[in-house]
């Protein structure tokens, strides 16, 4: 028998967490803290990674109200597909981890952004980096799009880079234009876009918009499965998870800064020079704090 009680599975893991066995709770705790995984792996490598032996898997299967891991397993994939942004399964995965008199809130948080990084620079290299950088620096215009919790990262690249791109665009600053703004993307364009799951529907149609009008497509997202993946572009997968109910942002800002080093890198001394004059200038109209 397949549970179908509109629950939500991470609900019932951890409603049913304190009366599990230790083995079990182990299980239990590596599905708590990548539910991602286990609608993409098989039994085998989640028990591996949760430390446990397989059998340890069906177990916990069987204790949830499944037949069979499969059964357990297609209830995440069915929650991978889902549109709902999960903040409230994360949330709940928080405060299970803080109700452990074991937990250590710092520690979590330090071990997901450090592996947040090395996890998304392990899926980079040098040359796809400066293909991406030639891209946008041949650009006849730069199109940036981030919005909702991706709308620092995409500021970040149109504040960093706005002296050497002068007619770059950050849509969606402008309430009720920015259909008008994906509108003038056009050939000869690059648009660099940012969102993760879930994905927001002005991002995606946005990516499918400038794809249309044959505009250059730079994708910084979470999964080779992403809407916003495009075999036209530039796509570069970063690592975000959380312990918290928000994904990180670090690893996309880890490849917006490397973005910036790359095109700076290709510009080479005129980029030097700009960076000088900007400098200069900020500094006579005393922006920068003197002590």
């Amino acid at each position: 028998m397949q549970v179908r009680d509109g629950v939500d599975i991470l609900k019932r893991i951890a409603d049913r967490f304190a009366e599990l066995s230790p083995q079990l709770q182990q299980g239990a705790r590596y599905i708590l803290d990548a539910p991602d995984d286990v609608a993409v792996y098989s039994m085998r490598e989640i028990a591996s990674r949760a430390e446990v032996k397989p059998s340890t898997m069906l177990r916990l299967a069987n204790r949830l109200g499944y037949d069979n891991y499969n059964n357990l397993r297609d209830e995440f994939r069915k929650r991978y597909s889902e549109t709902s942004s999960g903040y409230a399964a994360r949330a709940r995965r928080l405060q299970l981890q803080s109700s452990d008199t074991g937990s250590d809130l710092v520690e979590s948080v330090k071990v997901a952004e450090i592996n947040n990084i090395y996890q998304t620079f392990e899926m980079i290299d040098d040359n796809q980096l400066m293909a991406a950088a030639r891209t946008i620096i041949g650009a006849q215009r730069v199109h940036i799009v981030g919005l909702r919790k991706c709308f620092p990262i995409a500021c970040f690249f149109q504040y960093a880079t706005r002296i050497f791109f002068q007619n770059s665009q950050l849509l969606g600053r402008q309430p009720g234009m920015f259909a008008e703004e994906v509108s003038l993307i056009g050939k000869g364009d690059v648009l660099l876009a940012v969102s993760f799951d879930p994905y927001t529907r002005e991002t995606v149609e946005a990516v499918k918009s400038a794809v249309v009008a044959g505009a250059s497509i730079v994708v910084v997202t979470d999964n080779a499965v992403s809407p916003l993946m495009s075999d036209k572009g530039h796509n570069f997968v970063v690592a975000n998870r959380s312990p918290s109910f928000y994904r990180s942002l670090n690893g996309a800002l880890a490849i917006m800064q490397s973005l910036v080093a790359a095109i700076v890198k290709e510009i080479g001394e005129p980029a030097v020079e700009a960076l000088e004059k900007s400098d200069k200038s900020l500094r006579n109209h005393n922006t920068y704090w003197h002590g």
